[in-house]
């Protein structure tokens, strides 16, 4: 080390050009990094995944599970790098998730999913296809499409005009249109008269279509000049069908739409219904963002087409109203990470001005300089590791840790030249090398202890292996920096006794007390074995009284609400309902703005029915709440709110947090119990049965069990043998019914604008037909006889199967709930015990906890695996350093002393024993070991614990403070955005703060004993 130093320092005196011009360019670069890196608010959370989206019209969940489910999920199994597959199946829908691991990509995903599809067989007509390439938190934007306009007409310009413009931005994906009545043309035939004329639905929609074409000629010359020959015959306006021939009666009279029928403008049938405040049926584009592309870039570009939409483009009867910009969230998070980053560098400044003394300005400058060069080098590592920084990453950065070494060096100098008359490079390298070496040691400790961070998996590796790597990145640049700066500045340092720093006569006095407590320690015997001990009971009490969670909910500022109707609801019923609902949210004075929307998208992007709507509630800004301080607070004033309205249920939660729960478990809820086997009779009886356990628990909110029936069907049932006595298939009958209800589509019409609309023939009935109506449609023989549906099937009203979810090839149901003022991990000990003792599951069926508790498990367990080998590693490195074992003892004593204190700390401050916690615990045992490792080289070098804490004790007290100092911002914030990074925080510095009373009082005690002992 003394060759290096003398090395280093007469690089620095003779060098200075060469040195000073590598060193600019380490910052330039660095800051060049640092400006293009593109921050994001929250790292990506979930898997690569890809949805395989299967629309079917009109048929049941049963029969889509058996000809379009199973088969997707057959041609789809063993994909490369498939780690899940889960399904649903609904009326008209089916929805395959296929999640990979993190080493394939989404592109090869994608591709890999799209050669399997090219194999499956399916019915005639059904078409699959993939989600948009964006991830579960891609919902950046959201907007309303309002006005003087029809519903129907703001749908069209939605899709045709408003879906183009923002598809055009780089950085979006897809945009989900959500709401409004798709218009339809629809040629609505009489069924006596088509009966009169031998006329079928199928014949209409076909004849329709011939109807409507455009041909193409061949190219005449007329002297000079060539002509093109085009033949026109599309519809150019609905009443163009009225003229359409559809054939010719016996005495070659013809046939026409309007002797059958009339022309009217109609709708598609109608899965989903958007509302906004006090309006029950608005359009709302929901725009998801690209992977890899960035958010705040995005969002500016959003804006500014919809200013131009706005101005120039729509019709003055519409405008597009923001209902949700993920810009927003992204402000306020970065307004707290910021400003406890900001506050926490000015503290740590003024504790090394107060430390150090102005006198020693220099150096004081010096450690200052140290903190921009390590965040300057955070962002190179981050860079070179292929990571792009977040809020949370940044947030959890603690610059004090970063300079400890340059404090401790820093400190030596200041002592070193006090004694001397005239500053010296030996005097500079003898007080460097003397705390250096076991410095560097120490931080080469604490980037082991950062390796169980770097192997935790999916979604807790996706949050903190960034952090470490801005942590690992930022010690490095702070050692670097303390062999930069501090040798450097260390030339304008004065010599001799200069005036004494503000916190001179404090330092002293703690100095003298924890020597006097200490002496009086040392002579009691056995004092290791009396002091561990009771620091391991008490160690052992509080991590048995301290309730465990996955991670602490983050505050998005807005709440979304899910509520749960009777599977029977229509949607009449359920928009009454829901704007019932909205009303009631808008009387808290903080919610600013209320969306709901009823079943689904009419792209499948979602698998809600009727029973079940989905209510965006956005609040004001959090430092205007008055009504309640925290989300859970407005959740409670939500669920007293809303209890008026019976039959029910309610589920909350909030935006991001709500898609990144169901993409990891399936499942729309914070904690879920799965259930797997073969009926669906058995499942519902045992999720219900599951449910009510769960209720009874305390802790438990929100529980809601899927509902698997309860989906009323009028069910046809066709009779073969009847069928068969008029020579008829089944799919004569069965297409029969289907075209009396959905519609024939017999080709698209162009308007004037270029927009397509759909023709649809269905036959001139009621818009809700009933039984003996339906069962009264002719069917047409290959004879030519007509014979009603219900002279060929048997009608009756059941109670069918709303939803089958299956997952891994098995069918399965779910039970999902939300735990509020309890420990998640606590909950679910008490609750598998319950079930275990109330419900009895037959062989073939099976549960089993997803969610955050899924997560929970999976990262101790990971855990509990790595931390124990790193320990292994610091304890082999020390002993090589001190080839004394009983002095590596001393040093590793140190570990359950500050884990006491930063136990402590989260119990005093409310928080829970989360994964964000136990990683600040990993990083307090590495950033411990520094104050321990100085106080042991003080005592090697000078022979005597009591001179060691002398000498060394100032340099413990100062690289303590600035420590804690750099995370006091961070442990009291309430702010969005610093729900993650508090727990981290606060066991940090409870931690550094026990560990001051070992390494000040119990260690220099523990050494005397030792010293007399080798004596």
């Amino acid at each position: 080390m003394k060759r290096f130093l003398h090395a280093w320092l007469s690089f620095q005196e003779h060098q200075r050009v060469l040195f000073f011009a590598l060193l600019i360019a380490l910052i330039v670069g660095g800051g060049a990094i640092a400006w293009h890196s593109e921050i994001e608010a929250f790292p990506e959370l979930t898997n690569v995944q890809v949805q395989v989206i299967t629309l079917y019209p009109g048929k049941a969940a049963e029969e889509v599970e058996r000809q379009v489910t199973v088969p997707m999920e057959v041609a789809t199994n063993g994909i490369a790098g498939l780690i899940n597959q889960r399904s649903i199946s609904l009326f008209g829908l089916s929805v395959v998730t296929l999640t990979f691991n993190d080493d394939v990509s989404l592109k090869d995903a994608r591709l890999a999913a799209s050669q399997r599809l090219a194999d499956v067989n399916l019915p005639p007509g059904v078409q699959p296809g993939l989600s948009p390439e964006s991830t579960p938190v891609g919902e950046i934007f959201r907007y309303s499409l309002s006005g003087d306009l029809p519903v129907d007409e703001l749908r069209l310009i939605e899709d045709w005009t408003l879906e183009r413009e923002f598809k055009s931005i780089p950085g979006v994906a897809d945009v989900v249109s959500f709401g409004g009545p798709r218009r339809a043309i629809e040629v609505c035939v009489s069924i006596p008269r088509m009966r009169a004329l031998g006329l079928t639905v199928s014949q209409v929609a076909e004849a329709l279509g011939q109807n409507h074409a455009n041909a193409g000629g061949s190219v005449i010359t007329h002297g000079q000049e060539a002509y093109l020959v085009r033949s026109l015959g599309l519809y150019e306006k609905p009443e163009d069908l009225d003229y359409a021939v559809l054939g010719t009666q016996n005495n070659g009279i013809p046939i026409r739409v309007h002797d059958i029928g009339h022309i009217q403008i109609g709708h598609q049938i109608r899965l989903g219904q958007v509302g906004r405040n006090e309006n029950d049926d608005v359009v709302e584009g929901i725009i998801l963002l690209r992977k890899g592309f960035d958010t705040l870039e995005t969002c500016r570009q959003i804006r500014e087409r919809i200013v131009k939409l706005n101005s120039s483009v729509l019709p003055r009867e519409a405008h597009i109203d923001p209902i949700y910009d993920r810009t927003e969230l992204i402000r306020r998070s970065s307004h707290t990470v910021f400003h406890n980053i900001i506050f926490g560098v000015i503290l740590v400044c003024v504790l090394l001005s107060l430390g150090l003394g102005l006198a020693y300005w220099p150096l004081t400058l010096a450690v200052a300089c140290i903190i921009p060069f390590s965040l300057l080098t955070a962002f190179v590592g981050m860079r070179l590791c292929g990571y792009s920084p977040n809020l949370i990453s940044l947030g959890a950065v603690d610059f004090g840790i970063m300079i400890e070494t340059a404090v401790f060096a820093a400190e030596s100098i200041l002592f070193y030249l006090s004694a001397k008359d005239l500053w010296n490079r030996e005097t500079i390298i003898e007080a460097l090398e003397e705390v250096l070496a076991p410095a560097l040691l120490c931080a080469g400790l604490l980037l082991i202890a950062f390796i169980p961070i770097l192997t935790l998996q999916r979604i807790e590796g996706r949050i903190f292996r960034p952090l470490s790597i801005t942590l690992i990145a930022a010690v490095i640049g702070g050692q670097i920096g303390a062999l930069i700066f501090i040798p450097l500045f260390s030339s304008w340092t004065p010599a001799g006794r200069q005036k004494p720093a503000p916190l001179e006569s404090l330092f002293e006095k703690i100095l003298l007390t924890s020597q006097k407590v200490a002496k009086r320690l040392a002579h009691i015997h056995r004092l290791a074995i009396w002091s561990g001990g009771l620091f391991l009971i008490v160690l052992t009490i509080l991590y048995a009284r301290m309730g465990r969670e996955f991670l602490p909910a983050l505050n998005e500022g807005a709440l979304w609400i899910r509520t749960f109707a009777p599977a029977t609801i229509s949607l009449e019923a359920a928009t009454e309902l829901v704007h019932q609902v909205r009303h009631s949210l808008k009387q808290i004075p903080e919610v600013t703005d209320v969306v709901s929307h009823i079943g689904r998208p009419d792209d499948g992007t979602d698998v809600n029915g009727f029973d079940v709507s989905e209510i965006l509630v956005q609040l004001s800004d959090p430092h205007h709440w008055k009504t309640a301080h925290t989300i859970d607070g407005f959740i409670k004033k939500c669920q007293d709110i809303l209890s008026t309205i019976p039959g029910v249920e309610f589920e909350y939660s909030q935006p991001i947090k709500d898609n990144v729960d169901e993409a990891i478990s399936g499942v729309k809820g914070e904690l879920v119990v799965k259930l797997y086997g073969p009926k669906l009779e058995e499942l519902q009886t045992y999720t219900n049965a599951i449910a009510d356990v769960l209720r009874h628990i305390p802790g438990a909110q929100d529980v809601s069990p899927d509902q698997l029936f309860g989906q009323p069907e009028l069910r046809f049932t066709m009779d073969h043998a009847l069928l068969a006595r008029y020579g008829m298939r089944v799919t004569d009958a069965e297409e029969v019914l289907e075209s009396a209800l959905l519609g024939k589509e017999a080709t698209k019409m162009i308007d004037d604008q270029g927009r397509y609309i759909d023709i649809l023939v269905k036959p001139d009935l009621p818009q809700n037909p009933t039984e003996s109506l339906l069962s009264s449609l002719p069917i047409v023989t290959p004879g030519g006889a007509h014979v009603p549906l219900g002279d060929v099937s048997h009608s009756q009203l059941v109670e069918g199967v709303t939803r089958i979810f299956r997952e891994s090839g098995e069918r399965r149901s779910a039970v999902k709930l939300s735990v509020r003022g309890r420990a998640v991990v606590d909950f679910v000990a008490e609750a598998t015990q319950a079930i275990h003792s109330k419900v009895l599951l037959k062989p073939s069926y099976r549960f089993e906890w997803a969610g955050s508790f899924e997560n929970a498990s999976r990262a101790a367990h990971q855990l509990l695996l790595v931390v124990p080998l790193c320990i292994a590693a610091m304890i082999v490195i020390l002993y090589t350093w001190f080839r004394r074992w009983h002095t590596v003892g001393l040093l590793l004593w140190e570990i359950p002393f500050a884990l006491v204190g930063g136990l402590l700390a989260l119990h005093v401050m409310g928080l829970y024993l989360s994964i964000s916690a136990v990683v600040g615990g990993i990083v307090l045992i590495g950033v411990t070991f520094l104050t321990g490792m100085m106080m042991l080289s003080g005592w090697t070098h000078y022979g005597s614990a009591w001179a060691a804490l002398q000498n060394e004790g100032r340099g413990i007290l100062l690289s303590s403070g600035v420590a804690i100092a750099g995370l006091i911002p961070a442990s009291f914030s309430h702010g969005i955005g610093s729900e993650i990074a508090r727990p981290f925080a606060v066991i940090i510095v409870g931690g550094l703060s026990s560990s001051l009373f070992f390494t000040l009082i119990l260690l220099p005690a523990l050494l005397a004993r030792t010293k007399s002992y080798s004596s």
